[in-house]
């Protein structure tokens, strides 16, 4: 049974690099001289383009940050890029309720790369979050635990463990993580 496991595991790697590497080399090959850091619109189906903006990639952090009292109903995306030059989406969206304030209420959070897609839900009374729950997530490799937790009041975080399918000879762990900082924004990072 175990070389049946190992055997998927080495064909998902397989399959991820195989489709992958031709997207990773796409990315950099851009000849033009001037940098152009608009994110493309990406229309599925019949999407209201008044609803989605375009975004500036932030080189300058690597976390996106999110002021829920300007945050639209249809919520906002955020394009960053981590020290080693990856590209990651984050997006927060309200799960509006009229009657609650700004310091209360439900959101979704979205993060996505190359090869991954995770989401989960937090819920904040009185700016700090009382639950996260509900963690969805694609990603192109062989996960062994997947969790969502609550650190602390103003933390929350969805966490991956990885290895690699061959004899587990490296590990690792991922994670998307919610804050709630100082000024009562909510600060999504990645790892």
């Amino acid at each position: 049974m175990k070389s049946k496991k190992t055997l998927i595991g080495l064909m998902t790697s397989v399959t991820f690099l195989v489709f992958a590497t031709p997207l990773m080399v796409n990315a950099d090959t851009d000849s033009s001289t001037q940098s152009n850091n608009q994110v493309p619109q990406i229309v599925i189906g019949n999407v209201d383009n008044s609803l989605v903006s375009t975004v500036d990639v932030l080189d300058s952090s690597e976390s996106a940050v999110f002021d829920p009292t300007i945050l639209p109903v249809s919520g906002a995306v955020q394009t960053i890029k981590d020290k080693n030059g990856a590209v990651s989406n984050i997006s927060l969206t309200p799960l509006f309720n009229p009657r609650t304030r700004v310091s209360n209420g439900s959101y979704t959070i979205n993060a996505w790369g190359i090869g991954w897609n995770v989401t989960y839900y937090i819920n904040i009374s009185s700016n700090k979050i009382t639950s996260a729950n509900n963690l969805d997530y694609i990603i192109a490799m062989p996960v062994n635990s997947a969790t969502v937790t609550v650190d602390s009041s103003k933390q929350a975080t969805a966490r991956f463990s990885f290895s690699t399918p061959i004899y587990n000879i490296l590990s690792w762990t991922g994670w998307v993580r919610a804050t709630i900082n100082s000024s009562n924004n909510i600060v999504i990072t990645t790892n």
